[in-house]
């Protein structure tokens, strides 16, 4: 228990660096806090994400129509694939899928995202600050869409022995919230708001490769059936990337205004990104 515990530290923390290596030393501007502007931002982001499907363009739909199909796919070949996957299980595959989980607790990611978040603020890079925010923000929304499915269809866990297509709707009891997979959506989240935000496509593929991880280890773990897998990732990546181009949209349509004084004349500067 220990020498997990000793490796979940040791990730957690190539974790952290590894994203803080994105920024170097940058200074940037003042801006991004967690304060009330952040929560109000956050309650019309999520306004916006619950709506998005009114606006969805030819291209969507044909997006949620293959990720229906493949569901179902997963759905049907659900059993097969836990049975291969618990025969070919070991003690040391266990203890890795362990390790990897942890990158989809909600503690564990909070607290990653409160380190990044303070050491922006300590060292005034508003680009850390910035980040971590969005991480939280798409965090918390998925989360609501994840527990709020979690309920209303009550999927049974495979680890209670029941079939796959067993459906006890609205409860919260642990064995009945098994679709779709809040690791395998939060930590997608989190990677999604990163890649997002960041140039670097080392830190892209570290993130990605630990969210996949994450969601491998649920099923080893038989935490969950392949297809809560695959929905949990896929809602983690969508609502991240909307909640990001949301707020990337709000800061290039931005208006910007400026009072210049000088000896010999004033002038007001207005411009507006488009």
């Amino acid at each position: 228990m220990a020498k997990r515990a000793n490796r979940a530290r040791m990730g957690f923390l190539v974790f952290i660096f590894s994203v803080m290596l994105l920024w170097g030393g940058e200074q940037e501007a003042d801006a991004n806090r967690l304060n009330e502007d952040f929560f109000l931002r956050c309650g019309k982001d999520l306004a916006s994400v619950v709506s998005s499907p009114a606006h969805w363009q030819k291209r969507d739909a044909l997006t949620v129509a293959a990720l229906s199909g493949t569901t179902f796919l997963c759905f049907a070949l659900d059993a097969d694939i836990r049975r291969e996957v618990l025969a070919k299980r070991t003690p040391d595959v266990e203890e890795g899928a362990s390790f990897f989980s942890s990158f989809g607790d909600g503690g564990f990611l909070l607290g990653g995202l409160a380190a990044l978040y303070l050491t922006g603020e300590m060292g005034k890079k508003d680009s850390l600050r910035r980040t971590s925010l969005l991480c939280l923000e798409s965090l918390v929304t998925t989360t609501i869409f994840i527990w709020g499915a979690k309920f209303v269809l009550g999927r049974s866990r495979p680890s209670t022995g029941e079939s796959s297509s067993t459906f006890r709707p609205f409860s919260f009891a642990s064995g009945r919230t098994s679709f779709p997979s809040g690791h395998a959506a939060s930590a997608f989240a989190v990677a999604t708001a990163i890649a997002e935000e960041t140039k670097a496509v080392p830190v892209d593929i570290l993130a990605y490769s630990l969210a996949s991880l994450v969601g491998v280890a649920r099923i080893v773990q038989d935490k969950h059936w392949t297809s809560d897998v695959l929905v949990g990732s896929a809602l983690g990546y969508f609502i991240a990337r909307k909640i990001c181009r949301l707020n990337r949209d709000k800061e290039e349509t931005r208006a910007r205004f400026s009072l210049h004084l000088s000896p010999g004349y004033k002038s007001l500067v207005v411009s507006y990104h488009f």
